[in-house]
């Protein structure tokens, strides 16, 4: 199914500012999208098509929910304990805590699920997350906010497929696969960043909030890889740089000034994607501000033998 003018709204929602470029550089012909029946995660550019299935875009979807459900968790112990204190196993001793990490649990847990079923079809939808289809309708704060997140982050990793495409087209190339790779992220990235200064100011919003709320959602999109790669592929893979490599870009991306709560927000949402990765966050005294620890988090996301 060719979904190429719905991709051009999702770009015009997200990046109005860069859309007009985009489509002179990408074209507005059929067929730049398809959607397959794939009963596996597939996003990628092949003979000048972004084909993507329906099971990575929920799965993407579900990441975004659960990163949500990680702020619910995260925020307050994070905020009510020096990080010299850190000890998230004392936290899990709060009844109210517990559940929210519950729910966080489940949402992750469902990301794997879903791609563990193969298709959509079947699938028992969590009760923590909205459906896709009604996106537009949500009128939960909390939820629409996520949403928006969600889209932002759909948006990153189908920019990262364009610069793919554009190199097939005729682009100087990479030699290198990865090296290749890191270029899509870094394009990808700078589509998203580069004019939401002057967009904000244009529209009479502060441009650290919307360009924190990119970022937010390009973390998102990069946990969906890092939760979707085999843990012993992270630092080890042929094609793709390590994963903390990729997170840690984004990271980088976010200059000052930042929202209050911006710092705090990453790192909740890092922390909730190791733990239930199976990473053990520790040394958290070396830390001496949110910006920090979610470096320090980052760094931590290594395969297994390493």
């Amino acid at each position: 199914m060719d979904v190429s003018d719905a991709v051009d709204q999702l770009f015009s929602g997200v990046l109005p500012e860069r859309i007009d470029e985009l489509l002179e550089l990408w074209g507005q012909q059929e067929d730049r999208v398809r959607l397959l029946d794939t009963p596996r995660f597939l996003l990628q550019q092949k003979w000048g098509t972004i084909q993507v299935s329906e099971l990575a875009l929920r799965q993407l979807w579900l990441a975004g929910y659960a990163a949500w459900r990680a702020i619910d968790a995260y925020n307050l112990p994070l905020t009510l304990f020096p990080l010299k204190e850190f000890d998230p196993e004392a936290w899990s001793l709060s009844p109210t805590h517990a559940a929210k990490e519950a729910a966080f649990d489940r949402l992750f847990d469902k990301i794997i699920e879903i791609g563990e079923h193969g298709r959509v079809e079947g699938f028992a939808w969590p009760a923590e997350a909205p459906f896709p289809q009604d996106g537009l309708k949500l009128s939960n704060p909390e939820m629409k906010g996520t949403f928006d997140l969600v889209c932002m982050a759909g948006a990153y990793v189908f920019a990262h497929e364009i610069r793919h495409s554009l190199f097939e087209r005729g682009d100087v190339t990479p030699a290198d696969e990865m090296d290749e790779e890191r270029a899509c992220d870094a394009w990808a990235l700078s589509l998203m960043l580069d004019q939401a200064e002057q967009y904000a100011v244009a529209n009479g919003w502060p441009p650290e909030i919307v360009r924190s709320k990119r970022i937010l959602g390009i973390i998102i999109a990069q946990l969906t890889v890092t939760t979707l790669t085999p843990r012993e592929l992270w630092d080890h893979s042929t094609d793709h740089p390590p994963v903390s490599e990729r997170l840690r870009s984004v990271l980088a991306a976010a200059t000052e000034p930042t929202p209050y709560w911006f710092w705090i927000t990453v790192t909740s949402m890092l922390l909730a994607f190791a733990r239930r990765t199976g990473v053990k966050i520790d040394q958290a005294s070396v830390s001496q501000s949110f910006r920090d620890f979610a470096f320090h988090i980052c760094d931590q996301l290594k395969s297994r033998r390493s």
